[in-house]
């Protein structure tokens, strides 16, 4: 391709945007899914085992929202247990708790807040 040209792709309904590359709603939640995964080494933020799930740290039935900052990687145990309860109360109750992890979990639960006021 020279420099006159130049790339365009068509998304399913024929429109065209150079050099943009279109992927599914399925892709993009199950990279989304795999990212946050990936950021806690499949490991389960509060007891450290493996982690096949997310929790919503503020529940969505208290408004939590699904967005990076509010969802941990967690195993399928600490997950059914914590349910809608409060993160910190709930996991200070439990004989795996850690400062540390509970600093992690803060640190990532606020790292918009970080980015904003390092701006």
């Amino acid at each position: 391709m020279d420099a006159d040209q130049s790339l365009h792709i068509a998304d399913p309904c024929g429109h065209c945007i150079d050099g943009t590359v279109f992927i599914t709603r399925r892709s993009a939640k199950k990279q989304f899914r795999h990212s946050i995964l990936e950021s806690w080494q499949h490991s389960c933020a509060y007891c450290e085992k493996p982690a096949t799930t997310l929790d919503h740290v503020r529940p969505r039935s208290k408004g939590g929202e699904t967005k990076r900052n509010n969802l941990i990687s967690c195993c399928a145990n600490c997950n059914s247990k914590k349910g809608s309860d409060d993160w910190v109360q709930w996991y200070r109750r439990q004989e795996f708790w850690s400062a540390e992890n509970e600093a992690t979990i803060w640190i990532w639960l606020h790292q918009d807040d970080t980015m904003e006021q390092a701006c």
